[in-house]
């Protein structure tokens, strides 16, 4: 019988099993989390992207919004102001100039100018007056030879002097107050940028002789202030530039070029929008917007992973709980596998003892599931084995013990039949001497009929033994009648008249003739226990059948 192999290659097939349960679980726990969390964050973090843009950008609108609430305060401010002092200069009576008196400034030989009795040349009392009643700086001009030169001036330099002496002779300020009109802008006084406005000043006549300018500095504005306090993340900031690439708002570089920076001429160029790039080694991104009346780029950046931080922060949650979750998932697979695969295990377990003859074992899992069910029939099925090759054993003993009386029998039965067929040779012998009363020729002929009879009974005997059709025995049983009636009729002719009874015979032919009579009584006897045993061993091979037959029921009602 050929071994059941339960092995593929050189690996269990239950571990095979166990690892395509745990994959399969796996599979079906894992990917679906990862692809839930793969898609969660990038929806997430898109929102979360999408929101930090947006508050930046309402970080340079509100502070666009600012600068120009403070420019148009600015503005009437400074209008206020000028009519102000214009309202001034009108009631400290007509302007004169003492040519008795000349001064040099700016390369000009120029009179000295009066308006009223207030002197204006070289001469602070006005614009000091002003800065101390409105926080303005104010400059006068007088417009000499084309140009218009500083006389008086408030405003400093950073050693504390005053700016005298210098030259407005072109540009949009001039051209504007040289033909008599106002100028309310920004402008720059000596690499000082302010909010200025500029006013003419006309004599009685309405002749230009002069102008003057009040003004803020711009580093002075309570907003810049506060632009400086606002902060991106843990490093990011606020800076402003003007279209030239001065820095007017800047943590290092406030007050210098940066011009020569491809992002900064992007966003010149632009105007508005967003721009990644590297700065003194981080990767950084700036959101920017352009405030045309101070001619400000207000842009607000930092370190991109900074101004990110909530998405990286979303980003590092997210994967500690997949990681989390895998972990479980994992222990989970891994408990549900084992939880199949162990009764596997123990059913393989089991099958491999059985293949190796021991019937013995048996499964031990007894939960109420198909694993418990698929045991308790398995259990069943290895004690109805065990049943039946306990009765197989049995009537294979039964079957070697008939087949050993079997055997006896045969061999009893041919001895007689060697028996027989002596005694009929030596009837043959008798047959020929003088002394039978019966003629030769009729003895002769008896003992053909009962050595044909014989050779009959050899041939059908072994036939039984090749064939072990033991049905043919009442064939055998019917010759052997036959035989005797040979005999019997043989015994009835062979009398021998006591009158010519000339001389007694050694051996009496009539014992002979009882002599092949009992050998006929002893093989009939033989051929009985032959049929015996025969139908012996069809009940043992019968009792084999239904043992095998048990399997077979579930077929046949199937």
């Amino acid at each position: 019988m050929n071994n059941i192999k339960i092995y593929k290659g050189d690996r269990p097939m239950h571990s095979t099993m166990k690892r395509r349960l745990f994959t399969w679980f796996l599979i079906v726990s894992v990917v679906p989390l990862l692809l839930i969390g793969g898609i969660s964050y990038y929806f997430i973090s898109s929102e979360i992207s999408k929101q930090t843009e947006e508050r930046i950008t309402d970080i340079n609108n509100g502070i666009k919004n600012m600068v120009d609430t403070q420019q148009k305060v600015l503005s009437l401010w400074l209008e206020s102001a000028a009519v102000s002092f214009k309202f001034k200069l009108s009631t400290l009576g007509e302007s004169r100039f003492d040519y008795n008196h000349m001064v040099d400034l700016a390369g000009h030989h120029m009179p000295t100018w009066y308006i009223g009795d207030q002197l204006m040349t070289n001469d602070y009392t006005l614009v000091d007056q002003l800065i101390g009643e409105e926080n303005l700086d104010a400059t006068i001009f007088m417009f000499h030879n084309k140009e218009f030169v500083r006389v008086s001036t408030s405003v400093r330099k950073d050693d504390g002097k005053r700016i005298m002496g210098t030259l407005i002779n072109s540009g949009p300020v001039f051209n504007k107050i040289v033909n008599g009109q106002s100028y309310l802008g920004r402008a720059n006084v000596e690499g000082i940028w302010h909010a200025t406005i500029y006013e003419p000043i006309l004599d009685k006549s309405g002749k230009l002789i002069g102008a003057f300018v009040l003004g803020r500095p711009e580093k002075g504005y309570e907003i810049i202030n506060a632009i400086k306090k606002i902060s991106i993340g843990d490093s990011g900031y606020v800076f402003i530039t003007d279209s030239k690439g001065n820095a007017i708002i800047h943590p290092s570089m406030n007050g210098k070029s940066i011009i020569d920076y491809p992002w900064i001429q992007e966003i010149i160029k632009n105007k508005e929008g967003k721009v990644r790039y590297s700065f003194n080694g981080q990767n950084k991104i700036a959101y920017y917007t352009y405030y045309e009346p101070w001619d400000w780029y207000i842009i607000t950046g930092g370190n991109e992973t900074e101004i990110f931080s909530t998405r990286s922060k979303l980003y590092s949650i997210i994967l500690v709980t997949l990681l989390i979750i895998v972990c479980i998932a994992l222990f989970i697979a891994y408990a549900l596998s084992r939880s199949f695969s162990k009764p596997l295990e123990e059913l393989m377990g089991v099958m491999k003892e059985t293949q190796d003859g021991n019937l013995s074992p048996k499964l031990k899992y007894v939960n109420n599931d198909e694993f418990g069910i698929l045991n308790i029939t398995f259990n069943n099925m290895l004690s109805n084995i065990s049943i039946l090759i306990g009765r197989i054993l049995f009537n294979s003993s039964n079957l070697k013990e008939a087949s050993k009386m079997l055997k006896v029998d045969i061999d009893q039965s041919k001895e007689a039949l060697r028996g027989i067929e002596q005694g009929v040779e030596g009837l043959k012998a008798y047959g020929g001497s003088s002394l039978i009363y019966k003629p030769n020729y009729a003895i002769n002929s008896y003992n053909e009929v009962i050595l044909n009879q014989i050779n009959q009974l050899r041939f059908e005997l072994n036939e039984v033994i090749v064939t072990k059709d033991y049905d043919s025995l009442e064939n055998i049983k019917l010759q052997l009648n036959g035989l005797e009636e040979s005999i019997l009729d043989l015994d009835d002719t062979e009398s021998i008249s006591k009158e010519e009874n000339l001389l007694e015979q050694p051996i009496s032919y009539e014992n002979k003739i009882d002599n092949l009579n009992i050998e006929v009584q002893k093989l009939k006897l033989l051929l009985e226990n032959i049929s015996a045993s025969g139908n012996t061993l069809d009940d043992v091979a019968l009792a084999l059948d239904n043992h095998v037959n048990i399997f077979k029921i579930g077929n046949e009602e199937e």
